[in-house]
This record gives structure tokens, C-alpha cells and sequence, in this order.
């Protein structure tokens, strides 16, 4: 079967589902894969492609994960050309406020559900010509956010493990790639950001992000048409989403107190 083929998780909304309506639209065959069976019955039907896939995936679980890239491998003709490690959660707070349960989920999901996924899905992308392993680091792992600390750091491993990895599999022709998302215009987003100011979030919004910027509101296709240039663009490993999110790694390169600022500025406006 010679037709393309992309594994999404945390695919029944957002940016997995936004990326795997991208994907379909262009003839791919998609794989969603998320918790919520429901949510993955209305994405398939929002795509409405007959070439699309789902399965319910808890992405913390090593032998589901193996389990759900067996039914991919054989639903594709053995093949993924890219693996979207994009499930996450976002639970903020202070750290010494935060549960032990609410930290282990974060780095459960964040960073070891990237893992499990990578784990389970190398023998088929190792017998995919030019595949593509990307998964979804965030924002905050070009500074650190308060309220977001433990988020903060299962991003940081996201984006390690990409850079480490960009080296270790290239000896099998796997291209490996993050995209860090700034504010994305999600379900998610809307939750945590209502929530953040106890206002509902058409109103809230207003208030905490900017008109332009780094931290600009980004639709969800946004991240979709990253996913799709990092599989046509094998030079960056890091894809900003928007493009000024990746200032602050290159401020942060030489002046760690702008970068510090210019994060605090954002975090606290009109606080």
C-alpha cells in the first residue's frame, strides 16, 4: 500500500483532530487515537473520510500503546510515515499547592506517554522510508512558566528527548521534530484559561492574551500546517508555532534575564 499514513494521539479534538482533518484532506490515511470514545466517533465524522481510523489509547499504558500500533501497522499496510505523539495535559498551579497524583499525571502522560509511544512504534517506522517522528513540546519549554511548573518541565523533556533522538535515529532514516505551540485556540486552552480568571473565556481571553506577539491567539490549523512542513522539511528540529515563540530561546541564548522579563510581562499582564 503505497499511501501515506500519520498516527495522531490525543486526536479526537484540538490539534490532533485539526491535523488529522489536514492530513485526510491531502489523501493520507489517519490514525486517531485518544481516551474518549465518543470524542473519536464525532472527529471521524467531522473529517468524514473513509481513510481514517480511531482508537481509544491511554497513552500511559506501554502494552495498549503496542496493542494500538499493531491495529495501525495492519489498517495501513504496514506503514507510519509520521508518528504525532500530541496527547497532553495542562493542570497549572502552584508546585506546593499541586497534588502528588496531579504531578505523576503530568509527567505520566507528558512524558511518558511520548516515550511509550516512540517505544512502541519504532519497528514500523524503522520499515517506513523517511518517516517522521514529532511530538507536541509546548511554549514553555523555551522559558519556564509559573503556575505551570511541572508542565514546564514535562515540556523540557519533550524537547530533549527530540534533540537526543534526532541524532540516535537517524541511523534508521527516522527524522525526529517537536512543534512548540504558543496559545492555541483549543478546548483545553479554553478550559484553563476561563479558569485561571474564574470569567468566561471569550471574556477572559481579552484580558490575558495579546493582539500579536509570541502569545498571540493561533487556531488549532495552525499546528497542523507544522506538522506538515516538518515532514516536508528535514532541516529544523524545533517548529514554533507562532514563529515568535521561538524568540525567547534565541533571547534566552544570550540574555537569560530578557527572556525572564519578557515571560513575566506576559504572565502578569494586568495583574
Amino acid at each position: 500500500m503505497d499511501t501515506k499514513a500519520i498516527f495522531i494521539t490525543g486526536g479526537a479534538g484540538g490539534m490532533g483532530l485539526a491535523t488529522g482533518q489536514r492530513f485526510a484532506e491531502a489523501g493520507w490515511r489517519v490514525g486517531l487515537f485518544d481516551l474518549d470514545a465518543a470524542a473519536l466517533a464525532a472527529a471521524k465524522a467531522t473529517i468524514g473520510s473513509e481513510a481514517v481510523m480511531t482508537g481509544v489509547l491511554d497513552v500511559t499504558d506501554p502494552g495498549a500503546f503496542s496493542e494500538a500500533v499493531k491495529l495501525f501497522s495492519a489498517w495501513s499496510g504496514d506503514r507510519m510515515d509520521i508518528l504525532f505523539n500530541n496527547a497532553g495535559i495542562a493542570p497549572g498551579g502552584l508546585l506546593e499547592e499541586m497534588s502528588d497524583a496531579t504531578i505523576r499525571a503530568v509527567i505520566e502522560v507528558n512524558v511518558f506517554g511520548v516515550i511509550n509511544g516512540i517505544r512502541a512504534a519504532l519497528p514500523v517506522l524503522k520499515r517506513t522510508d523517511n518517516a517522521l517522528c514529532i511530538s507536541t513540546s509546548s511554549s514553555v519549554a523555551t522559558f519556564g512558566h509559573a503556575m505551570r511548573s511541572v508542565y514546564t518541565a514535562s515540556k523540557f523533556a519533550v524537547k530533549g528527548l527530540t534533540e537526543a533522538l534526532s541524532l540516535e535515529l537517524e541511523q534508521y532514516d527516522i527524522r525526529t521534530a517537536d512543534v512548540l505551540p504558543g496559545c492555541i485556540d483549543t478546548p483545553m486552552l479554553r478550559t484553563e484559561t476561563a479558569k485561571g480568571s474564574g470569567r468566561p473565556f471569550e471574556l477572559s481571553m481579552l484580558d490575558r492574551l495579546p493582539k500579536t506577539g509570541a502569545y498571540r491567539l493561533m487556531p488549532a490549523s495552525a499546528i497542523a500546517e507544522a506538522v506538515w512542513a516538518a515532514y516536508h522539511n528535514s532541516d529544523p528540529i524545533h517548529f514554533y508555532v507562532p514563529e515568535e515563540v521561538g524568540d525567547t530561546d534565541r533571547v534566552k541564548a544570550t540574555d537569560i534575564q530578557a527572556a525572564r522579563s519578557e515571560i513575566k510581562d506576559f504572565l502578569f499582564r494586568g495583574r
